[in-house]
């Protein structure tokens, strides 16, 4: 065989299909199928083999070839002509493929087990084909039974296995242990209906802003709806992302247009807050708290909305990373001490310390952004 294509990454799949499976059920709102094949699209994947036990479905093979985020280019086989001299990659498509198993198996110099005894189906012309080619030339990634979806049963459990891998790595402490449980089970609810991310993105705006207005209105008992509307809107502003990443919805406008809103809400929240009190209280220095926790949340937007907006899109692409000061300090888990504070009757408190902090955290942002620079260049 030839050196260069012995050697060449993985650029075409072969997906097995066997005959009694249920390629277009639904999988947390994208069938098993088309999933699959996003999946192998987002290694690297350029070409992907359909390779079917019983005879192909035109309607199977225009629905999947319509669908705006599939950008591979899909070919629906039942023999293996043309396969020849081609670096292949192998899978089984009853189960729910991992991203991370795939790229492990793509690397030139991982020594695969090839192991056929799991494989639901495995023609024999491809395991003729994997006999007689040179070893490097094919990889296999073998099924693990206890994965592969068979029953309702199985897509109903591999379902709630994706719901409990949509938070990000960079997940703030209370986003672990309140926030993701909750949105989880409204993830569930959005994925029943047609609404799209941005469009829950946008009912977090609505209901962010619906909280700056029960706190302007200056009473205990607005100021507890307030802090209990806010933390909603946090909820559904994390569903937002789960959906997206669930139905591989991703993209750099969503991410923006979910770091504006989030923003609005909170500045419209922390100008309310210090109105709210004024009325309340007569006192104008609250004006002045709020002002200058809406100046402070402005400018550390400024200066932090390119970097949240990366930082997202690779913790939801699953890499990790060990959490900075910023990170820490730029998260929404304020909202259930703001919770907290109204419960007790003492806003004031709230905004007091989140002017003074939002002030000094943006400081700290412009020291790291011009001051290094300035010490460096000395």
């Amino acid at each position: 065989m030839n050196e260069h294509v012995a050697n060449t990454r993985v650029l075409t799949a072969v997906l097995l299909l066997p005959s009694n499976l249920g390629s277009w059920h639904n999988l947390a709102g994208v069938p098993l199928l088309l999933r699959n094949a996003l999946t192998l699209q987002r290694t690297g994947i350029e070409k992907l083999v359909i390779w079917t036990q019983s005879p192909v479905d035109d309607a199977e093979v225009w629905k999947l070839k319509q669908d705006p985020r599939l950008a591979l280019k899909v070919e629906w086989v039942t023999h293996g002509d043309g396969l020849q001299d081609t670096r292949l990659l192998v899978l089984d498509g009853s189960t729910l493929l991992k991203k991370a198993e795939v790229v492990e198996a793509m690397a030139p110099a991982n020594e695969n087990r090839i192991d056929l005894s799991d494989f639901p189906f495995f023609p024999g012309e491809l395991q003729q084909l994997l006999e007689s080619q040179e070893k490097n030339l094919m990889a296999v990634v073998p099924p693990h039974k206890s994965s592969r979806l068979l029953t309702e049963k199985d897509f109903h459990a591999a379902e709630e296995q994706l719901l409990k891998t949509v938070g990000l790595g960079n997940d703030s402490p209370m986003d672990r242990l309140v926030t993701r449980f909750i949105s989880r089970q409204l993830t569930r609810l959005f994925l029943n209906t047609s609404m799209t991310p941005n469009q829950i993105t946008f009912l977090s705006l609505l209901i962010g802003l619906g909280s700056a207005w029960s706190f302007f209105q200056g009473t205990y008992s607005s100021g507890l709806i307030g802090a209990l509307l806010l933390l909603v809107s946090a909820w559904v502003d994390c569903t937002d992302g789960e959906i997206a990443r669930l139905k591989f919805l991703e993209t750099p406008v969503g991410a923006r247009f979910d770091i504006l809103c989030d923003n609005i809400v909170h500045f419209f929240v922390f100008f309310s807050i210090g109105m709210g009190l004024f009325f309340q209280t007569g006192d104008p220095l609250y004006k002045l708290y709020g002002g200058l926790a809406v100046y402070g949340s402005l400018v550390s937007f400024m200066l932090l909305s390119g970097r949240i907006v990366q930082k997202k899109q690779a913790a939801g692409q699953g890499a990790t990373s060990e959490a900075s000061l910023t990170d820490q300090l730029a998260n929404r888990d304020f909202t259930y001490f703001l919770l907290v504070m109204a419960c007790i009757g003492r806003l004031d408190i709230f905004i007091l310390l989140t002017a003074i902090g939002a002030n000094l955290f943006a400081i700290y942002l412009m020291y790291k952004k011009w001051g290094r620079k300035t010490a460096g260049g000395n």
